[in-house]
């Protein structure tokens, strides 16, 4: 059975909110730091954390366990701002998960235009240092904090949990505009890059600011070991979602103008397989064919009755191949996309669905089938790749 890693708790404007596993631990964490430490700010004249106050252990763990869920919050609000601005501009937001190293709106497209890309990546730490500011005004204008007993109130609490989510989000608003790649700072970078230059060329000077960013990063992190732990996990963060920025800009922009018609196998050299078909036979079209997934017909041009692919294959034991056939085993959820589609939404569809290929299809009939070798392909022949 496969495991869950992300749940959904609910939703905003009609985004889905999802929280990662791995979000419980830098929760909790935060907690912790939160109770037990009383960072002093002496530059600012600020406290953040309740340890040094004159109160019980438990209010300490439970003023920590509000601060971080508000701060959090602010930290969900900071992505659904990106996500509303993008909305605005037609891009569809699939989800906003948060996860241990912070939030991510899982976004169909960026806009490609500067000035909407900009737009959009300014609206997250626009955010976070609007609401950093106001609550530091909260806590300027209510303050000075008092951590001793008798004096320690619920006033004073209250001003450390403004505290924290002040020096937080403005924490939060100045890192995200790093100019590296996956922060907010490198998509900034990359509009104003393309005011100048093409998308792609744009992308790669960003990609490679940020990958210097990253390395120095690590780096710093290496040498202040163990409290660098955090900026070394960051490091590798940025690195590899900097990689994986360009890998993905080149692809898009590559694919623009190609539709799926250009780039799938076209019946009648699609290879299919009938539904009473064993399993073992299957192997031998497999090892004959080179393929590793194919539509379920009766014949050819009957309707598509499902898919199969190496990866169900392998859920039935050897033992068992022989008696087992295609049609017990099949996806039965047949995916499909318009040959006058464009080529960069079908790769889309495949990394939301998590599949290798899509039925192609026109007028309600199958015409094709195109996988994700065919579009890597169709990348590596209009010589961006």
């Amino acid at each position: 059975m496969k495991m869950e890693w992300s749940y959904k708790i609910g939703s905003i404007s009609g985004i889905p909110i999802k929280v990662h596993l791995s979000f419980l631990i830098i929760l909790l964490i935060f907690i912790w730091v939160f109770a037990v430490n009383d960072f002093r700010i002496k530059t600012l004249g600020m406290i953040v954390g309740f340890g040094g106050m004159a109160i019980s252990m438990w209010v300490k763990y439970l003023l920590g366990a509000i601060a971080s869920v508000l701060f959090f919050a602010t930290l969900l609000f900071h992505e659904l701002s990106h996500s509303l601005v993008a909305m605005r501009y037609g891009t569809k937001i699939r989800s906003i998960t948060l996860f241990v190293l912070g939030g991510v709106a899982q976004m169909e497209e960026i806009p490609k235009e500067p000035e909407k890309e900009a737009k959009v990546a300014a609206a997250g730490p626009a955010f976070s240092m609007s609401i950093g500011i106001i609550a530091s005004a909260i806590y300027y204008i209510f303050g000075p904090v008092s951590m001793a007993a008798p004096e320690a109130t619920y006033r004073d609490a209250a001003l450390l949990v403004v505290g924290i989510i002040a020096f937080y989000n403005v924490l939060l608003g100045l890192f995200n505009l790093i100019p590296a790649f996956p922060m907010d700072g490198g998509r900034i970078l990359r509009a104003v890059l393309a005011t100048r230059m093409s998308y792609i060329d744009a992308t790669k000077k960003a990609v490679a600011v940020g990958e210097s960013f990253a390395f120095a990063m690590g780096l710093f992190g290496l040498l202040t070991l163990p409290g660098g732990v955090w900026l070394l996990l960051i490091a590798i963060f940025i690195y590899f979602g900097a990689s994986a920025e360009e890998k993905a800009t080149i692809i898009s922009v590559t694919l623009e103008g190609v539709k799926a018609r250009d780039v799938m196998t076209a019946v009648p050299n699609v290879v299919y397989v009938p539904p009473d078909l064993t399993l073992n036979q299957l192997v031998d079209v497999m090892f004959r064919t080179k393929h590793i997934g194919y539509p379920v017909q009766e014949e050819q041009g009957s309707p598509v009755l499902g898919v199969i692919t190496f990866g169900d294959l392998r859920q039935i034991p050897a033992s068992k191949r022989d008696t087992t056939r295609v049609e017990d085993v099949m996806n039965r959820e047949i995916i499909t996309i318009g040959a006058d589609a464009d080529a960069s939404d079908a790769l889309k569809l495949m990394s939301s669905k998590n599949i290798g290929r899509l039925i192609v299809t026109e007028g309600g009939q199958m015409v094709g089938i195109i996988s994700r070798t065919d579009l890597m392909r169709a990348v590596q022949f209009r010589g961006k790749g």
